[in-house]
């Protein structure tokens, strides 16, 4: 078979899209340089455009886009050298490193397809398999990446799908279940996704740190009603009803647990004990020494590198293979660094956008354009941005570039910037539509089960559900708490 015939679709597009974006960048940006208004940087606006460009076509690695950040930003004068990769020592960054570890390390043992089968085995029927394998995603994906997760289930999900899928399409709802469900568990935790921790960086910057259990008091119910919207159209588009039989038996969890899984177990157990620890003792000690000490001492990322860590210490060899750690560093590198990365640069252009005044600037005009000025209309503004742009890109470098942007909108137009910070992180993590919008959309294309045209039409509506919820869960929550 040829090449060209084994090209997965909308590649065409995907390679032009880089090469106007790699010409279009520099050209654009140097263009809005010059316009930029008096008081405004020049040099920082041509940088920011820069990045967006490339960023949104991906023209470059999204990561090599936010090295060249800091060297463009150390070139024109913006920062010191200091300045500029100090971004990428913020300590938020070691959080991705520790939750990366284990992550790998769950992988490498296979104890996430163990949970996995495990859930779906309890399936009495299409429906509730469906809901099984989806909600087996939804937690999984609170404490691992989207796509891991997601690559660990769709295998499972296409042994219990029907074998003829031209005429019944249950398995284009299984692997979509899988991927979306993945995509909205990761609202759940701050590791959850990076965007979740690239909004909690804003927040901070504004005075308001989210703990990992404050956040879940937010992520979860907002995930859980999207999973329940998430059900409700897959049944729909896809003519699912209660009681309607399995067309194959369910696999069998195979073997007794290895070494290596109880090693991952504990770690996992280490970094949640770490995470759920400052917030306890606020509980049952407030103003006491504990409290205090934790809330300095074990910081997120350090909880994280702590339980991370662990997994090159706790013996986790497999029947047969000769001692050895629970995670090597050799496959420790296999981590996502590149998402470290972006996150760093991510950084960077913020903290310049807000020192230099910009982002306040581009607020104001911002404003001006859309006649948006109430906390509840720019919220609705740049939660829709955001999801609109994560059909696009990725959900990283949506959070990156509207998180903070959505603060200073709402500080420009005097409303609240939190639930502008907190629509446009959670609308980031959306993009139901399309194979490119996100990793799980592209694994769940891959395996044939699910067309475009199936993809689109359900995307776009679970899409409109989503923004609403936000919105809706947003409204009743931020007052109740005083963030509006």
């Amino acid at each position: 078979m040829e090449a060209e015939e084994l090209e997965v679709p909308g590649a065409a597009f995907e390679r032009t899209k880089r090469r106007v974006g790699l010409f279009a960048g520099p050209v654009v940006a140097v263009a809005l340089a010059l316009l930029a208004r008096d008081g405004a940087s020049p040099a920082l606006v041509g940088l920011l455009v820069l990045c967006v460009v490339w960023w949104l076509t991906e023209a470059l690695p999204m990561a090599v886009v936010a090295l060249l950040a800091a060297v463009g930003a150390v070139l024109t004068g913006i920062a010191t050298p200091k300045q500029a990769f100090g971004a990428f020592g913020t300590p938020l960054l070691f959080l991705f490193v520790g939750s990366f570890f284990i992550a790998e390390a769950m992988r490498r043992h296979g104890l996430g397809v163990r949970i996995g089968r495990a859930m779906v085995r309890r399936a009495r029927g299409r429906l509730s398999l469906l809901i099984l394998i989806g909600m087996t995603a939804f937690v999984q994906s609170m404490f691992m990446s989207n796509a891991a997760t997601t690559a660990i289930l769709l295998p499972i999900a296409i042994s219990v799908a029907p074998v003829d899928h031209l005429r019944d399409r249950f398995g284009g709802a299984l692997v979509l279940a899988v991927a979306w469900g993945a995509s909205v568990g990761g609202l759940g935790t701050p590791v959850g996704t990076p965007p979740n921790l690239i909004g909690i960086a804003e927040l901070e910057k504004r005075g308001l740190g989210l703990g990992f259990v404050e956040w879940m008091a937010i992520g979860v119910p907002m995930g859980t009603l999207m999973m329940l919207g998430l059900f409700v159209v897959l049944a729909v588009f896809f003519k699912i009803r209660r009681g309607q039989p399995l067309a194959q038996p369910l696999g069998e969890v195979s073997g007794p647990w290895n070494r290596g899984e109880r090693a991952v177990v504990i770690a996992a157990a280490i970094a949640l004990t770490g995470w759920l620890t400052p917030t306890l003792l606020t509980l049952v000690a407030p103003g006491s020494a504990a409290e205090h000490w934790a809330d300095v001492h074990l910081t997120e990322e350090i909880v994280a590198l702590i339980a991370g860590c662990s997994l090159f210490v706790i013996p986790g060899a497999r029947a047969g293979e000769p001692p050895r750690p629970a995670l090597l560093w050799s496959e420790a590198t296999r981590i996502e660094w590149g998402v470290i990365l972006l996150f760093g640069g991510g950084i960077l252009l913020g903290d310049l956008a807000r020192s230099t005044g910009l982002a306040v600037e581009w607020g104001h005009a911002f404003v001006d354009a859309t006649g948006a000025s109430s906390t509840w209309a720019i919220a609705a503004l740049v939660t829709a941005v955001a999801i609109v742009l994560s059909e696009m890109t990725s959900n990283t470098a949506t959070a990156t570039l509207m998180a903070p942007l959505a603060g200073s909108l709402a500080e420009a137009a005097g409303a609240a910037p939190i639930p502008a910070i907190l629509g446009a992180t959670m609308g980031a993590s959306f993009g139901f539509m399309m194979p490119i919008s996100t990793a799980p959309n592209a694994l769940a294309f891959s395996t044939g089960r699910i067309s475009i045209t199936e993809m689109v039409r359900a995307g776009i509506v679970f899409d409109v559900i989503g923004f609403a919820l936000i919105l809706a869960a947003l409204r009743i929550m931020c007052p109740l708490l005083g963030w509006a």
